[in-house]
Parts: structure tokens; sequence; C-alpha cells
């Protein structure tokens, strides 16, 4: 198998001023050195904010007054380097156990879409998200004889990364399905296979042909997951194409249903108050079940607003209303229009009547559900535009807000909006975690958010009342014209953050004295402060920044001790805000985040990266660690008498907890390998190590029993490397 070490992983993300990622731009950069996203942006993986070489980009395109960036200006600033034409050498293959011989099963197993039975029937494990399974074969006693089983390689890679390499797609950040002894997983381009959960093989495939078709918006070829629905008749694999169509496959044979739909498909562009076009929105993550209702959002393209394409830029804006379908035949049963229109509650939080115009305000990661209350938990996004709200005037429900539906009728039951008018583009990034506690000795129905902003919101997942107070606190205004920003935010009283929050002199990088001096230097003249500091024209610096906190790996949560577990980074960025000519863009500014960091090093003091592990039952942070050792090889840290763990910059990766054990993907660093690690899940401590072909980039991973054995599987692959899955078990 090869890998390209020189230029392989995510593509870069220098589009105009959003979070998307265009790979299409990995070619011709690599040109000029490029080896994967970090090239111009914070994270390999693209889309948290650009670094030195990207905000360069940005301010370039400002300078000639283009439309978009041309990697090619580089040329003026940077040392042409000839790409490599030779292949890659042959990397050493893992070594893997010999085949296992199936245990036979006792009889058939019961689903009912809990990980119980030893299966994995949703993308978080259970409906709740709860990234939890009981399986304790594989615990610390034996875990060091834990060894690959078999790698598994996404089987439409060569077909699109070969031949030129045409199509970069974004990093493989995919969680498998396990049910009726297969694994499902999709891949970057939005094709399906069913695996053999004991030997790798692959079982059928199905291609829709979305990978021949043109880039999808943000991201572009990406994927996060499937949906799965039991049926004693004919169970069925429900994907979502990023070209926007759903499909229902039978998990079986892996064709498509003919009764779904129209011969297995359903539209996703068409069903809405308006039409979404097809390239200004993309659909990669797994849609959520709840009964016999599959739920869908969308990811519009963050710089819908500055597209120019049928007319005045307003018509553009795509929406980012979630519908209801029916899991048998298709239909579409409901709407829940996240930006209420004229009647409907909260409409009168949109001024300047921005609501008849407004998109996005979507729901582009997974969502949950509570199957015995017929819930569907959504985490809504921010608004158009993510970072100027001045044509929106008001707390604009239900933007950045956790909104729970009956999921048979599609109508709200309760919300609650984390953050007024969102100017930061804040949005819940991940799956609200449903919980059971146990609170001062009686039973309570619960559901977590994790955050990007650091905070863990805690509500009963009935009424939706938070489980501790949280208050409306003052906050900074905007200097921005037409900004109205809103003059409190919500601040939950307990829990306590698991991330910094705002940036002060004590939480300046000081490592060294001249790294200090350097960070006090990065920071004069910026705007300074807590949390919710608007965008400004002297910049405004955010911690955490839009990439969290915590971000799209999610939370996990163990039923059994009910602890939640939540990785996260510490990251800020410079939120500058530049005149554009408001008559051709319709909005008066474009503020593109950037990175702050001192030779690559974070501007603020470590741990760059943690996990954090909460007792839920009363609120209180039971242990947080490092997540990894960091840059301690870092040239400014050279000679330094540094902590143990620094953690990794611009790392939150899934996590999966088990019986014994808390699992993560971690990748420590570009200049080394990525791992599958184990932690002890009462401390925190790392018990287990081991290293892994590709790398990581943040996929949760899971676990099934298969054959008489626990198997642990996850994701790697970034840019041109394969996407793969490596699966480990014991001997």
């Amino acid at each position: 198998m090869r890998i390209s070490r020189i230029a392989v992983a995510a593509a870069l993300a220098l589009c105009a001023g959003g979070a998307g990622a265009n790979p299409e731009f990995l070619i011709p950069a690599t040109e000029f050195g490029a080896k994967d996203c970090g090239f111009c942006h914070l994270t390999p993986s693209g889309g948290e904010g650009r670094n030195e070489r990207g905000a360069w980009l940005s301010d370039e395109r400002e300078r000639r007054g283009a439309e978009a960036i041309d990697v090619a200006w580089l040329a003026v600033r940077e040392t042409r380097v000839t790409a490599a034409t030779e292949a890659p050498p042959e990397d050493a293959p893992i070594k893997t156990l010999a085949p296992l011989e199936a245990a036979p099963e006792r009889g058939p197993r019961p689903i009912d879409y809990t990980t119980a039975h030893g299966d994995w029937p949703a993308y978080g494990g259970d409906l709740g998200a709860r990234k939890y399974s009981p399986l304790a074969e594989i615990n610390a006693d034996n875990i060091d004889d834990l060894q690959v089983a078999w790698v598994w390689e996404a089987f439409d890679n060569h077909r699109y990364l070969g031949q030129g390499r045409r199509r970069a797609p974004d990093g493989f950040k995919v969680t498998p399905l396990m049910a009726e002894n297969k694994l499902f997983v999709r891949t970057a381009f939005s094709a399906v296979a069913a695996v053999d959960p004991i030997s790798g093989e692959t079982l059928w495939t199905f291609d829709p042909g979305t990978g021949d078709g043109p880039r999808p918006a943000n991201f572009g070829f990406s994927t996060r997951g499937l949906g799965y629905h039991y049926d004693p008749e004919g169970s069925r694999v429900l994907l979502l194409a990023s070209d926007g169509w759903l499909i229902a496959l039978s998990a079986e044979t892996g064709k498509p249903i003919p009764s779904f739909g129209a011969d297995g498909r359903v539209d996703l562009t068409v069903g809405l108050r308006r039409p979404i076009h097809r390239t200004s929105s993309s659909w990669n993550y797994a849609p959520a079940l709840c009964g016999n209702v599959v739920v869908v959002g969308n990811q519009p393209s963050d710089n819908s607003h500055f597209a120019r394409r049928d007319g005045y830029w307003q018509d553009n804006v795509p929406l980012g209303d979630v519908r209801g379908f029916d899991v048998y035949t298709g239909k579409q049963v409901w709407t829940f229009k996240t930006v209420p229109q004229e009647g409907e509650f909260g409409n009168d939080t949109w001024g300047k009547e921005s609501w008849r115009w407004m998109g996005n305000t979507n729901v582009w990661t997974m969502m949950s559900c509570d199957a015995e209350l017929g819930y569907v938990y959504l985490p809504v996004s921010a608004p158009t535009s993510h970072f100027y709200g001045g044509l929106r005037s008001g707390d604009n429900l239900f933007g950045t807000s956790l909104v729970a539906l009956d999921a048979r009728t599609g109508k709200r039951v309760w919300h609650f909006q984390t953050i007024h008018h969102d100017i930061w583009d804040y949005d819940l990034p991940a799956a609200p975690v449903v919980a059971d506690l146990i609170m001062d000795e009686r039973p309570v129905r619960a559901v977590a958010q994790v955050s990007k902003v650091g905070f863990l919101y805690v509500f009963d997942r009935v009424t939706g009342e938070p489980l501790w107070p949280i208050e409306e606190r003052p906050v900074a205004p905007s200097d921005l014209a037409g900004e109205s920003a809103a003059k409190t935010q919500p601040f939950p009283t307990w829990p306590r953050p698991f991330e910094l929050q705002g940036i002060g002199p004590d939480d300046l990088n000081d490592l060294t004295p001249r790294l200090r001096q350097r960070a006090q230097e990065k920071l004069e003249g910026l705007r300074v402060g807590g949390l919710f500091l608007p965008p400004s024209k002297q910049g405004s610096v955010a911690l955490p920044g839009w990439g969290g906190g915590a971000n799209w790996g999610g939370a996990a949560f163990d039923p059994e001790t009910r602890m939640l577990y939540v990785a996260s980074r510490r990251s800020p960025l410079l939120m500058t805000a530049r005149e554009i000519d408001a008559e051709r863009f319709g909005f008066p500014y474009r503020i593109a985040p950037s990175g702050l960091d001192i030779g690559g090093l974070p501007v603020v003091k470590p741990p760059w990266s943690s996990i954090t592990a909460y007792r839920l039952d009363n609120g209180e942070i039971a242990w947080q660690v490092a997540n990894g050792a960091g840059p301690r090889d870092h040239p400014l840290l050279k000679g330094v008498d540094l902590p143990d763990d620094l953690g990794v910059p611009n790392n939150a990766p899934g996590l999966l907890v088990t019986k014994r054990l808390l699992f993560l993907g971690h990748r420590a660093g570009w200049e080394k390998p990525s791992s599958l690690r184990a932690l002890d899940k009462a401390t925190g401590a790392l018990v287990w190590e081991h290293v892994l072909q590709g790398t990581h980039l943040s996929a949760p991973p899971m676990t099934y029993r298969a054959g008489g054995k626990q198997f642990v599987v996850i994701a790697t692959g970034a840019g041109l490397e394969p996407g793969q899955l490596t699966a480990f078990r014991l001997p």
C-alpha cells in the first residue's frame, strides 16, 4: 500500500471568509511546498482560521480586488518548490493478526438501536449520541496485547486520487456503523460499502456518482457517517450524498430500495419555500433517526452571501431548515423553519425583515434522539453572515440554539439559545448527549450540549429547564457601523467551563520570557478581554475561536458512572473587519479570522488541548488532562524545562468510552505519526498507544463484538492519503 509522506493531507481552505476547505488548491499549492492544510491554516483539516500565510493570501485578494484567492500569488513571496514526480517510497506494511475463526453467535442479536448487544447501530453508538459501549473484553490488564486485526481502504480512493490526483477530498472523518453482522461505511465521495466485521473484506458497494459531479460546498468531498433503520423484513442504510440526495439502500445487498422516493432517492434541494442550489450546500454527516422519521439538516456555504449567481445577492442565500422524512416512503412529513416566518414564534427576533431572505441557521452536524419521548434534539448554527449581523438586528431565533422537536410532527417542544445574535460563528458543533442522571437522589432525564465557547449546557430534556442556573450577563458592544451586538449573553453558573474563555495578561504564553514578550507584542493594539468581544476594525481576539473549545467530535457519556468526557482545544483567533463594497456584496465588512501564534506556538498558555471528565450528577470536573505531549521539540522551546504534557495545538478528537477504558485517535503533529490511544477512565492517564497508518483527523472511534471478540475501529486519511479503517482486537 502506498501512502505519500510528501504530499499528504487535507487541502487548503482559502475561500473568502468562511469555514470551508477547497481541496482543489492542493495540487498547485504543492509547487510551493504545501504538504497539508496547515500550509495556510491553523489545522491540517482546515476551516478553523488562517495562519500567517493564509492571512497574507486573504489580504492579497483584497488588495487586488479579486473575487477569489489564486495560489499562484505566492510566487511573489515564496520560493517555488518543484513538485514531487517520483512515486513515494513503499511504507512498511502494518503487521496484522492471523485471520480469526469466528465463534458462533448464540442466536440472533436483539436490535434496539443501542450498543447493549455488541453492535454500533448509530453514529454515536446509540440514538442518544453517548458514544458508549458496555463491552469489557479489552481492559487495562490485557490492552498491551491489542493488535491490528485488519486495514480496510475505501474502494473508490484510486478512482479519484489516481490519474493526476484530480480530486482531493477532505480528511477521512467517518465513524462506521455495525449492525446485522456488517460494518457500514460512507466514503468521502458519498459511496457506501458493507464490510465484514471480522476480516475487513468488502461485502458490497454502492456509488451514487457524486464524486463525478461538481465539488460540494464548504469542505468539498467529505464524510462523517450513515444512518441505519432496522426492519425484520429488510433493514436499510440511509445515505446523505454530498450533492443533496437522501438515498435508502438495502442493508443486505446495497441496492437502492425502489419504494423509497424515486427509485431509492429523494432530492433534498426541493421541498422548501425556496430551492437549495446544489452547489451552495452540502450533506456529509449521518442523518438522525427517531422512530420511523429520518431527520435531515444541511451545510450551506458559509460564503453564500458573497455569491452573485442569480441576481440580487439576497436571492442566493441557502435555507437551513430541518426536515423529517418517512423512513419507508421518503415522503417529506414536516419542516422546521430555523428562521421563523411571519406570524410564527420567534419571528420578532429578526429585525429589518431579515427573516424574508435569511439563510444558514442550519444543522450541519449530528443530531440525537430520545426514542421514548419521540424528541429529536437539534444543535442549530449561526445565521448569515456568521460574523456581521447588521442586516439582521435582534436575537435571531433559532440561530445558535438547542431545539427539541417532536420527531413525529416537527413541532417545537422547547429551545434554548446559547448565543444571542451570533457574530462569532459559535454554532453548536456536535450532537446533544442524552443522559440519565441521579441528582439529589432523584432520577433526571437530561440532555447535555458541549459548545465551541467551552461551556457545557445541561437541561432537563423533557422541559428544557436548565439543571443549573444560566445567567444573562452584560457583554461588550460592537463599534462596527450598523452592528447591534446583543447586550447580554447566557452564562451557565455551573458546570465550570472546560476551556479557557477570554484572554488577559495572565493567560499569555510564558514558557520563556521571550515568548511572553512576543505574545504581548502580538496583542498590542488589539481588542482583548473576555468572551463575546465583537469583531472590530482594529482586530478583536476571540478565545475560544470558531473552531472551539469543543467541535464536531463531541462528547462521550458513560451511563453507568454518569461521567461525561469532552476533548477541547485552546486556539485564539483574530477577527478583523475589513470594509468592502456593500453595494456589490450586500455586507459592508468581510471578516476572515486568522490565528495568533508565535512561530507556530499559541500565544496563550498550555495546555493547548485537553480532555475533561465531568461527574454529570453534580456537574463537578473529576479530572482534566492535557491531550498529548505537544510540540516539545519546537526550536523556541529548546532547552526549556517543560511540563510533562503541553497538549497538541488545535486538536479536539471524538471520544469512545467503554466499560473499562476511554479511546481516542491522537494526532501528535504532522512530523509524527497518528495513533489510537486508551486512557484510564477514572484519571485520564495514558495506558496504551498504537501507531496508525495514515493521519487521524478527529473521527471518533467505535467498537463492537464479532466472532466472539471485541473490535475497536478508527478512521484515518487526509487529502491524498487513502481513506482507511483500522480494526484492533486481542489475539
